[in-house]
């Protein structure tokens, strides 16, 4: 059965129960996700499954799905992006527990048995965001060009050219 997410991720007690867990987020309460994107009010939809595997190794698996509004690199305005990061891993406290482990698992040496909810939703949010959001079309860049035409370029050697008519006089 399915529940709402605890504040507090309780990773050894709710692998050991089997623990299910799904709730819809504000993409504003994910602090540093919202500094980067303008859809503050959308929703983030989190699904966490708690397991223990072998040797006693607390696993989440899980799923976030939610779309976020970034600036397109290329031209500066926002650009719809849907992330649905999917992800398997297992909390190991040493090297050695991770050996037996099915390969398809991501480790993380932890070996905090409490840490918040919020900020491991993020984490995982920030990883799957892409490092140069674009517009999958070709945006042009959507510059006022007059401003640089008034610009008056000088010559990086004007310097050096009147040094050497001071030197001839």
């Amino acid at each position: 059965m399915k529940q709402g997410i605890p504040e507090q991720i309780k990773l050894f007690k709710f692998a050991s129960r089997g623990l299910s867990f799904s709730k819809n987020y504000k993409i504003r309460d994910l602090p540093r996700v919202s500094e980067l994107v303008s859809n503050l009010d959308d929703f983030v939809n989190v699904e966490l499954s708690f397991m223990l595997e072998t040797n006693n190794v607390p696993c989440i698996i899980g799923e976030i799905k939610l779309n976020v509004d970034v600036p397109c690199q290329r031209c500066l305005n926002d650009v719809n992006i849907c992330l649905m990061p999917k992800f398997k891993l297992a909390f190991l406290q040493n090297e050695q527990q991770g050996e037996e482990l099915d390969s398809s698992y991501d480790t993380v040496l932890n070996n905090d048995e409490k840490f918040s909810t919020i900020e491991f939703i993020t984490d995982e949010v920030l990883i799957s965001m892409p490092m140069i959001p674009m517009h999958k079309h070709e945006c042009t860049i959507s510059q006022d060009s007059t401003h640089f035409e008034k610009q008056k370029r000088e010559s990086p050697f004007a310097i050096l050219k009147q040094t050497k008519i001071n030197k001839q006089e």
